[in-house]
């Protein structure tokens, strides 16, 4: 074989994996990363690190960045530069190399001065020259299968063998050059590029020989097939451990600065400003993607599976998208959709071409005036409608309808199948009409509902299960249109969507989207569809059910999705709220849905693919592969703020004394959309139940009091997947000496002390009070008792002997003798009677006798008096009463007697006690001619005092006083008292305690 023709051989089998590309372009059109990914970039003005050499994630989550401004570390959200970690400090911020195991830890290897760094659980080991590290600038660590630790530095490559390094040298055949990268391959043969070329060998315990080809070439990268690259700074060659025969001249194979391969086998290739992906195994076209003149320098693929670039200019994340653009030249220009047979869609906008589209792209167009609506009816027949026409579209053949001549200019908004092959068109501005035979017929306008909505059109169509022609309007109004009647759902109906934007029907359920939210019909009435935290799906103008029973909805704040287990709950129980996902921008879906025109905006295809219009692209997702996150965030709490003051989350941790408010920053290691990512966090000791954070990344407590608490957060990342463990700090602040229980105690006995010392103050002036009170009282009594005796009984006593001396003048056998008699005993009774008050005033008191006893005798001596007959009744256990009880007792008994024997003309009277345990009863009943109405009115009769007395007295004791009268039929005076005030009982150990400090 001659050198040309080997040269050639080899060249063919270098290229032979490019051939594809080159045929997949010529079919298709070159495709963009971003119809793929989604690129986020950082630069300066994010506060994101510049000139990123490397980058590392460890096993915690963190995103690690050697820079050439130091060392940072990115959560998803905040950058935050590095001078130590985990506590300790680095040897320098000219870090170079980063390299994290998959045990935990990091290597940080150094740019200027040389050196590594290894932290791990808090602690750190550095290595320099003085353990065997070679020289300068550390430019690659890797690990060998057998798990030794490598390191290509400027003055050699070298090993580390327990707490040393063990340098590889020219008795190794590797010449003392600087080394640039050191790399295993799968079959474990170790590589090494060093200054002038690379060098390889099949294992540590072999020599180093060169290989092949023999040129300055870096940037080793080992594809997925085990086929090793190399790259001389602008192009890439194919590498071999031997020369070929006859070593043929070398060829560049692909243009670039540097080649990386994801966990997929996708070759990601670096140029100046940019980048290029090349699929797997070499299918499909190149897509190249530009990075903001940035010039990529490093790569890293995170276990979320996202892609990060580090360049002069930043940070550039590439996300997978779970909705996808097609890769199309074409720009559309605000794009109906409608299913194809089989799978795919119809796309048409107003450029005037129609378009069958497929995941894969676009697979044939069809010449076409502009559209303005496509529609698909059940047969599989396609309609289209623009502002001249509608036709329908059979193979590659068009039969068109032109509108009638006063609907012309004005686009079609909507279509549905009517029955017998019909076909109902809605026209803007000019309203509904249907095409039946070739022939148009304008269907009568609904009766507005109000001035303003004359000129109504409807905004959508679709038949119902019976047949019936369903038809959406602006300003909130669906109408049902069936054998010519028309009827009309509105608000009254439940309808809340404003402007109604798209109807679908799934089975025999109709679904309604408008400006406002999403309803279904019950039957009878609109419901509306309401996720949680108050999420109304505003701008819906897509809508569709998927194969499994879920429910999308396109609407302007993106694609959501409901789950049919939450369609079920929400129609089982109406105004149940449902759980959601939702898809947009950061999935891909950079557009919103149509808010006027061409409507649906979301079509299900028949092979279970979903396609959704914007403005102007065309996406789709397949429900049933939904990409997904399954790897729980790593949570972290970050630091404890209280006041000025920053505390690191260590055990133990113990704040100062009076801390009473402070913040808590906590964070997710969840880079794939940190955005979505939510929190859940409790104190223990202050919340009672989870606090819900949303995407917040700080707590904030106030008004703690001294104690120890815990501190508890959990994550969960864009798919809702928590951690499987809270993360926790602990920390305690501890009282102050005024609130300690010691201080509290003394502060409780002094309070105590002095609430007696008050008490006695105050029980001492309300003693002296009382007895200055009772000593008025006293005077003004006895000054009472004199006036009574001197003055009163002594008239009294005078009266009595004048009517004695007439007595002594009459006969003795006389009646009028007899009558003066008796005036002068009952004389004597009120005089004794008197002198009694009298001692009662002046304190001597005078026990009066059992009460059923004194009102016997009173009524004993009325009866005498009056022709009347008396009885006493006495029922119950007799008690002992007070002597105030008593005395106002027997006041009332005595008046009520005297007022029955005097006024009533009664011919019975009867006295009642009855002793209860709990309560005292005295009735007083007569059978004579009762009280006068004006009387009971009044409250007794001018210038007398017994019912008001009767009264008086009753409340002093808590007696309830009634009097029942009735004409003809007697009257009954009945008081009832309550047995705790009126029975003397013995009083309780306080009571005598309190009587004897009173005294």
């Amino acid at each position: 074989m001659t050198t040309a023709r080997a040269s050639r051989l080899l060249h063919a089998a270098a290229l032979c994996g490019m051939l594809c590309f080159t045929t997949a372009q010529a079919q298709q059109p070159a495709a963009r990363l971003l119809e793929q990914f989604t690129h986020t970039a950082w630069g300066a003005l994010d506060s994101a690190p510049v000139d990123i050499l490397s980058i590392a994630q460890t096993s915690d989550g963190w995103l690690w960045m050697a820079a050439g401004t130091g060392l940072y570390r990115f959560d998803g959200k905040r950058y935050e530069r590095m001078d130590s970690v985990e506590g300790q400090a680095l040897l320098s911020s000219s870090v170079r190399t980063l390299y994290a195991p998959p045990e935990g830890g990091l290597w940080v290897g150094y740019r200027i001065g040389g050196g590594i760094s290894h932290f791990h659980n808090g602690q750190a080991r550095h290595y320099t020259a003085s353990q065997g590290l070679p020289a300068g600038a550390i430019t690659g660590i890797a690990r060998a299968p057998d798990g030794v630790l490598w390191v290509a530095a400027r003055d050699g490559l070298a090993r580390l063998a327990g707490d040393r390094f063990v340098a590889v040298g020219t008795e190794q055949g590797l010449p003392a050059r600087r080394v640039r990268q050191v790399l295993f391959d799968k079959t474990g043969r170790q590589w090494a590029t060093i200054l002038g070329g690379i060098y390889s060998r099949p294992n540590t315990g072999a020599p180093f020989r060169p290989a092949w080809p023999r040129a300055d070439l870096r940037a080793l990268a080992l594809a997925p097939d085990g086929t090793l690259w190399a790259s001389d700074g602008d192009n890439y060659y194919r590498v071999w451990a031997e020369a070929p025969p006859g070593e043929p001249a070398t060829r560049p194979v692909l243009r670039g600065a540097n080649m990386y391969f994801d966990r997929d086998g996708n070759q990601w290739l670096f140029r100046a400003g940019g980048l290029e992906r090349r699929a797997a195994g070499g299918n499909g076209p190149p897509q190249p993607q530009d990075l903001n003149g940035g010039l990529p320098q490093s790569f890293f693929q995170d276990r979320e599976g996202n892609v990060w670039i580090g360049t002069s200019a930043g940070l550039n994340r590439f996300r997978r998208n779970r909705l996808l653009t097609l890769p199309l030249q074409t720009t559309f220009n605000h794009p109906a959709i409608a299913p194809a047979n089989g799978d795919g869609v119809w796309a048409g906008d107003r450029l005037g071409a129609l378009h069958a589209l497929g995941p894969e792209g676009k697979r044939r167009q069809m010449p076409s005036a502009s559209i303005s609506a496509l529609s698909r009816d059940p047969d599989g027949e396609l309609w289209a409608g623009n502002s001249d026409s509608v036709w329908n579209v059979t193979g590659k053949r068009a039969q068109r309808y032109p509108l009638p001549p006063e609907a012309r200019s004005y686009e079609v908004q909507a279509m549905s199948r009517a029955a017998g092959g019909c076909l109902w068109v809605s026209v803007v501005r000019e309203g509904l009409y249907l095409l039946k035979d070739g022939v148009w017929r304008r269907q009568p306008a609904l009766p507005p509902p109000s001035p303003d909505m004359a000129d109504q059109f409807p905004t959508s169509l679709i038949e119902g299960a019976d047949g019936a022609l369903w038809a959406g309007y602006m300003r909130n109004h669906i109408a049902r249109l069936h054998d010519g009647h028309v009827t009309v759902y509105g608000a009254p109906q439940g309808l809340e969507l404003g402007n109604v934007l798209t109807l679908h029907r799934s089975g025999t359920q109709l679904w309604a989207g408008g400006e406002r939210g999403v309803a279904w019909f019950d039957g009878t009435r609109f419901i509306p569809l309401r996720g949680v935290q108050g999420e109304t799906f505003r701008g819906v103008s897509g809508i569709a059910r998927s194969t499994a029973g879920d429910l999308w909805l396109f609407g302007t704040e993106g694609l959501s999705r409901v789950s049919a287990e939450q369609v079920r709950l929400a129609v089982l129980t109406p105004g149940r709220a449902v759980d959601y996902e939702r898809f947009d921008a950061h999935d891909g879906l950079p557009g919103a849905a149509s808010q006027l025109r061409p409507m649906p905006s979301l079509v299900l295809a028949d092979d279970g693919l979903l396609w959704m219009a914007s403005a102007n692209r065309v996406n789709w997702i397949n429900p049933a592969r939904i990409a997904r996150n399954p790897v729980p965030p790593a949570v972290l709490v970050q630091e404890l703020v209280a006041g000025e003051q920053r505390y690191s989350p260590q055990p133990g941790l113990q704040l100062p004394e009076s801390t009473d408010h402070l913040r808590i920053d906590y964070t997710a290691l969840s880079l794939s959309v940190p955005e979505r990512v939510r929190f859940r966090y409790r104190l223990d000791g202050v919340d009672r139940d989870w606090q819900d954070a949303g995407a917040r990344r700080q707590a904030f407590y106030t008004n703690l009091s001294p104690g120890d608490y815990r501190f508890r957060v959990l994550a969960a990342n864009e798919d809702g997947v928590w951690t499987p463990r809270e993360t926790t700090l602990t920390f305690s602040i501890p009282p102050t000496f005024v609130e300690t229980l010691w201080f509290k105690l003394v502060c409780t006995a002094a309070v105590a002390g002095l609430l007696w010392l008050i008490y006695r103050l105050r029980l001492r002036h309300v003693t002296r009070q009382l007895r200055r009170r009772l000593e008025v009282r006293a005077d003004e009594r006895e000054r009472i008792a004199r006036t009574l005796h001197d003055t009163f009984l002594q008239s009294v006593q005078g009266l009595m002997l004048r009517v004695q001396t007439l007595l002594r003048r009459l006969p003795p056998d006389s009646d009028a003798y007899q009558l003066v008699e008796k005036i002068l005993n009952q004389a004597d009774q009120v005089i004794a009677e008197g002198r009694n008050q009298v001692r009662g005033l002046r304190g001597e008191q005078t026990p009066l006798n059992d009460l059923p006893q004194m009102l016997g005798e009173l009524g004993k001596a009325l009866r005498e008096e009056h022709a009347a007959n008396f009885a006493l009744i006495v029922t119950g256990q007799k008690t002992p009463f007070t002597e105030e009880a008593r005395a106002h007792l027997y006041h009332i008994g005595h008046e009520a007697l005297l007022n029955a024997f005097r006024h009533a003309g009664a011919s019975r009277i009867e006295l009642e006690l009855g002793y209860a345990v709990n309560s005292f009863t005295l009735r007083v009943r007569d059978d004579g001619g009762g009280i006068g109405e004006q009387v009971l009115a009044n409250g007794g009769r001018p210038g007398h005092w017994g019912l008001p007395g009767m009264r008086e007295r009753a409340l002093k004791i808590g007696a309830a006083l009634e009097l029942w009268c009735r004409a003809g039929m007697g009257t009954e005076v009945r008081v009832c008292a309550p047995g705790s005030v009126v029975y003397r009982r013995r009083p309780s150990a306080l009571r005598r305690w309190l009587r004897r400090e009173a005294a």
